[in-house]
């Protein structure tokens, strides 16, 4: 992290712009832009660094790299489709593709190069389904995910989600076994505790599946009792005896 804040700041340094509109991007002369907020139509994204690679090769266009600081060593998808919004909004401002972008992350500083064109159209997609939720005049369905802790409202969230007893309360559920929950009826924690049947391994099963059962785990919190499903193995550890010497 200290790397990247030192790489960070002698951007700044370098930066012709920092903290400002690049509205008049392509006129202007500058290596770097850091922080830099582009708007186009009704989107806005603040990029945290975009960098122009003039081309050697004549009446060949410039390059814009809108580039994305990643504290973490392990990158997942959301840092890619965070820079895909980045170049997605940068292109509208420019009026061309903007195919490439850069990740620069972890304790080694280590760049990703990121083609985003291939995450336009789910970019695309998440933009217009933003767009749906801002313009509706009720509230967006309530589901806690891994997204919560990003997310100022998310004490408000969880204390509502409590007082429905509802059943993204299961951290680990993912979004289709919930959605297959709900088309069963299955709204609450409480209604999917009363859905746990115990399933007999068949004694033939020489590596019988240890599946995780939402409903058993449901069960568990609502009366407030652990449960051990199926018969618990314990390791063979060996013990070691140590010779005990007597003096006289």
């Amino acid at each position: 992290m200290r790397r990247l804040n030192a790489l960070h700041k002698e951007l700044r340094r370098i930066s012709a712009s920092p903290g400002r509109s690049i509205g008049n991007v392509q006129s202007a002369k500058w290596r770097f832009a850091i922080e830099t907020t582009a708007r186009a139509q009704n989107l806005e994204s603040t990029i945290h660094a975009v960098a122009r690679v003039t081309s050697e090769v004549q009446d060949k266009l410039e390059l814009f790299i809108p580039i994305r600081f990643v504290f973490t060593n392990k990158l997942d998808k959301d840092a890619k489709l965070l820079l895909a919004f980045d170049a997605f909004v940068l292109s509208k401002l420019l009026g061309r593709e903007v195919g490439l972008g850069k990740i620069i992350h972890g304790d080694d500083r280590t760049t990703l190069n990121v083609k985003t064109g291939a995450l336009v159209s789910e970019v695309r997609g998440l933009t217009e389904k933003i767009g749906d939720l801002l313009s509706s005049n009720s509230p967006p369905e309530l589901i806690l995910n891994r997204h919560c802790p990003q997310c100022e409202f998310q004490n408000q969230c969880r204390q509502k989600a409590i007082e429905k007893d509802d059943i993204s309360l299961l951290s680990s559920i993912t979004e289709t076994e919930r959605q297959g929950h709900r088309s069963k009826g299955i709204f609450t924690v409480t209604q999917l505790t009363y859905t746990f049947r115990p399933r007999r391994v068949p004694k033939r099963a020489k590596n019988p599946a240890t599946p995780h059962y939402f409903a058993l785990q449901a069960l568990a919190i609502r009366e407030k009792t652990v449960y051990v499903h199926g018969a618990p193995r314990f390791p063979e550890s060996k013990t070691q005896e140590r010779a005990q010497s007597t003096g006289h």
